[in-house]
């Protein structure tokens, strides 16, 4: 039989510890402590969800631009319903005001504040002639979901998720620096894109604040 240290003792009563008993209650509670001082906020996981099927969606953040010709930002906001049809909205000193982009299955339109709506075929091609730096709205549909747009890539990489980090395609350089999970997805929340022209490289950052599907 073990030894005992007595703790309390009265007229009536004595309270004894067991010591080996204290020693495993010490030992446990080191072992929970430490546990808890290791965990770290975990990454972004797998989708649950492929995000392919993610079609509609809207999104508020930010637009940056380095061109020969411009240099600055806008808010934007992107509501998407289903391919073709979405509306781009910047506000701001690159957007000088506000400028709407707007896609539909008859083509692409530009408002740029009072100046008459454009018409094109190509979203990049009306940006560029109108804003003076391409907006490649058409890949940027799969890119803002973190998917490679149809068509050839090169220079893909993916994380340890499966997330993608880098990529090559349409003449753009792109890198994928954020994450979050939203609902049953994992998506983008920064995208670095660029691109040279014969005029000179383009930049273009979207940092997305807010996604609401």
């Amino acid at each position: 039989m073990y030894p005992t240290n007595e703790i309390f003792q009265g007229a009536h009563c004595r309270l004894t510890v067991n010591p080996p008993t204290m020693r495993l209650a010490f030992l446990c509670l080191v072992a929970l402590l430490s546990a808890c001082a290791t965990q770290t906020p975990q990454p972004p996981v797998a989708a649950e969800q492929p995000v392919m099927q993610l079609q509609q969606w809207t999104i508020k953040g930010k637009l940056g631009v380095r061109s020969p010709n411009d240099n600055g930002s806008a808010n934007l906001t992107w509501l998407q319903q289903s391919e073709p049809n979405y509306r781009i909205h910047l506000s701001g000193p690159l957007g000088a005001g506000a400028t709407v982009i707007s896609g539909t299955p008859a083509g692409v339109s530009l408002k740029r504040g009072d100046d008459p709506t454009t018409h094109a075929t190509s979203p990049s091609q009306l940006t560029a002639l109108t804003l003076g730096w391409p907006l490649p709205v058409e890949e940027m549909f799969y890119w803002v979901r973190g998917l490679p747009a149809p068509g050839q890539t090169s220079g893909e990489q993916r994380d340890a998720q499966g997330l993608l980090q880098t990529l090559q395609q349409a003449g753009w350089q792109l890198n994928f620096s954020g994450y979050q999970n939203v609902g049953a997805y994992v998506l983008p929340t920064r995208i670095k894109a660029e691109t040279r022209q014969a005029a000179g490289p383009v930049k273009v950052t979207l940092v997305i604040k807010e996604w609401l599907l």
